[in-house]
């Protein structure tokens, strides 16, 4: 299985089901943020615009900027991806507290918006 928010073929579908997804509508409300997702040595960056997913960057370069990152294995995110996730992989929470995954970059707005992180996540389980 391919981690989803790295599917090119995956990528327009997964941004228009985000951004009709009435909760994450209210969840990312005012949130104007860019959020790299890195697994393993690939990285993606989402660009949220007043609580619209604008873009997902599949080649960031090293000019691009981002207010915070979500990092972990290739591995983590797939089990963190399935429908049915197992114990210790339902959300970024649990990711965070068992140390699957790690936030990095300015964690008090990855925080703000982490409703809106683990809605978006949701969102990808359902489309994977």
């Amino acid at each position: 299985m391919k981690v989803i928010f790295l599917d090119s073929n995956k990528l327009d579908h997964l941004r228009n089901t985000i951004n009709h997804d009435a909760e994450f509508k209210l969840a990312a409300r005012y949130m104007s943020e860019d959020i790299l997702l890195e697994a393993d040595d690939s990285r993606c960056i989402f660009k949220v615009r007043d609580g619209v997913l604008t873009e997902i960057n599949l080649g960031p370069s090293s000019d691009d900027h981002w207010s915070f990152s979500i990092k972990a294995t290739a591995e983590s995110w797939e089990k963190l991806l399935q429908s049915s996730p197992s114990p210790f992989y339902t959300g970024l929470n649990a990711g965070l507290i068992r140390g699957i995954l790690q936030i990095t970059g300015n964690e008090e707005v990855a925080f703000a918006y982490l409703w809106a992180m683990n809605r978006m996540l949701d969102i990808m389980r359902q489309t994977s």
